[in-house]
């Protein structure tokens, strides 16, 4: 999937104001769109991610099982809070995939030796 329709999917599919379960618990809200970056709510907590870095991790991990400890290996600063990042981005980015479609189910605990991993599709 190129960059163009992965954001126009995203954007159809998730519309402003959707609540995604997130796996380990608690909801994530979608609060805008622009043409760069998705703003939603997690808890009390308003987290902005550019649909650049989705893509770029969604790319890199294309046809890959990925685990949540993977993505803060790759881009620490997006997918990590300890390092400038938002842990939460992790599996925000697994949810945003299995709601348009390019993984199947989002598998894990969550937990330190068992973390939610996905298999991204290769589409």
């Amino acid at each position: 999937m190129e960059y163009k329709q992965f954001t126009e999917s995203i954007k159809l599919n998730i519309p402003v104001g959707v609540l995604i379960s997130n796996p380990g618990g608690g909801t994530s809200k979608i609060i805008s769109y622009s043409d760069e970056k998705i703003v939603y709510q997690r808890g009390k907590s308003k987290i902005s991610v550019s649909f650049e870095e989705l893509y770029k991790a969604y790319s890199k991990f294309r046809g890959q099982k990925v685990y949540t400890t993977d993505l803060r290996n790759y881009a620490p600063d997006i997918f990590d809070s300890k390092n400038g990042g938002h842990s939460c981005n992790a599996t925000f980015l697994f949810s945003i995939l299995s709601l348009i479609d390019l993984v199947s189910e989002i598998k894990g605990d969550g937990k330190v030796n068992h973390p939610f991993y996905v298999s991204i599709l290769d589409k």
